[in-house]
């Protein structure tokens, strides 16, 4: 029995492909949160200059727009020349300098009682933030927004705000300068998972018209790795600069490209297009279990092998699609029922496939899984609490593969 586990072996892999999904999530993203952000900055401008007349100490609230409106201008300036991820020191140097634009605008709109003049430039610097959301870790960027709404909603009740009248434009202006860059952050976030989900599936899907056993892509590379080793070492012999008989180390280091080759071609027999398929994604490697012992899995048609590896797919990609925080596992059985009966009315021989996933909700798989599964084969469906067991009776059109 086979279970299929996410390789240890996949680090390097894995953080090029997802520094190159980030990269590709901010480039979708930065124009729109440019765009929002100087519109939101411009929009609390207006404010400003519609009430000017009841500002108590107008210098301070102006000497704040001038110091945010400075730091975006030397943010923009820079930015051809900063790297895909703002840098802390320049991250927080803005933080610092935003906090001062926070402390004088309060103090500049200062005023006991319902009539002080609304903060602008200190709703701005939510604005600011947005700016920042592709560009920094989430953490940073809910954690100064929570800490600016919380600035805000301590002034307007030091301030002795309290009549109905006055609580609303109190509470909208707490909603502009936290609200931005919340929103942007789960944004980014479902972009990013967004993208992760279809470029992973993109990749198991290349494995359907693999041969029924072959090596996965992974292994490809350390093929082509162990094949590079060969050629220098047979070229080395070829002219010369390596002589024979081959020195006691650089024999040892071709019996161990001979033997990791060895490895690689035998296991290569051993393991199906599922297997890489499941061990090789990201989502399913650490969710499925994968138990088929004859390799059953190479006998299926292309369309079934598509139809079983979306369907399982997604069963369990779907709380990540919805956001939601449980979790689901998933245990993967083929079996070789019957050889086919030539003189019989059946095409070919019979495969059993059971599907157990724990975790799903009556109805809580997607429409789309169902009309994959149909292209597999006839299948029955149980429940049982919060598990799905799928049982299809799969036919192998190929009577010679039996």
């Amino acid at each position: 029995m086979r279970r299929s586990r996410l390789p240890e072996t996949t680090g390097p892999r894995s953080v090029a492909s997802s520094s190159e999904r980030d990269a590709l999530g901010r480039a979708r993203l930065d124009l729109g949160f440019n765009i929002a952000a100087i519109a939101l900055i411009g929009y609390q401008f207006v404010v400003l200059v519609l009430n000017l007349g009841s500002y108590p100490m107008l210098t301070l609230s102006c000497v704040a727009w001038g110091l945010l409106i400075a730091t975006l201008v030397a943010t923009l300036i820079m930015h051809p020349r900063l790297p895909d991820e703002l840098p802390d020191w320049l991250f927080f140097t803005a933080i610092g300098l935003w906090v001062l634009v926070v402390a004088l605008d309060v103090v500049g709109t200062w005023s006991a009682g319902d009539t002080g003049a609304p903060p602008t430039a200190a709703v701005a610097v939510g604005a600011a933030l947005l700016l920042c959301a592709t560009v920094r870790p989430a953490g940073d960027i809910v954690i100064g927004a929570i800490v600016l709404g919380v600035v805000l909603a301590a002034t307007f009740a030091l301030r002795g705000q309290h009549e109905l009248s006055a609580l609303g434009p109190a509470f909208v202006t707490i909603a502009l300068a936290t609200a931005p860059p919340l929103l942007g952050v789960q944004i980014v976030r479902s972009l990013r998972t967004l993208v992760q989900l279809e470029l992973d599936l993109v990749q198991v899907q290349s494995t359907v018209s693999s041969p029924a056993y072959a090596v996965g892509m992974m292994a490809s590379e350390e093929l082509a790795r162990l094949d590079l080793a060969a050629e220098r070492l047979l070229d080395g012999v070829a002219t010369g600069r390596t002589a024979l008989p081959l020195d006691e180390a650089t024999a040892s280091e071709a019996a161990s490209i001979a033997t990791e080759l060895r490895l690689h071609l035998i296991q290569g027999r051993r393991e199906t297009w599922l297997y890489h398929a499941i061990t090789e994604s990201a989502l399913l490697g650490p969710s499925v279990s994968l138990t088929d012992p004859e390799g059953v899995a190479g006998l299926l048609a292309r369309d079934q092998r598509d139809g079983l590896l979306t369907a399982v797919w997604l069963i369990i990609s779907d709380p990540v699609r919805q956001g939601a925080l449980q979790t689901r596992s998933l245990l993967l059985d083929l079996e070789r029922v019957s050889a086919p009966e030539r003189s019989g009315p059946t095409p070919g021989g019979r495969i059993r496939i059971v599907i157990s996933a724990t975790g799903v909700p009556r109805n809580g798989v997607d429409p789309a899984a169902w009309q994959a599964i149909r292209k597999v084969g006839r299948h029955v469906e149980t429940f049982s609490d919060s598990t799905l067991r799928i049982e299809i009776d799969s036919v192998s059109h190929n009577p010679a593969d039996f």
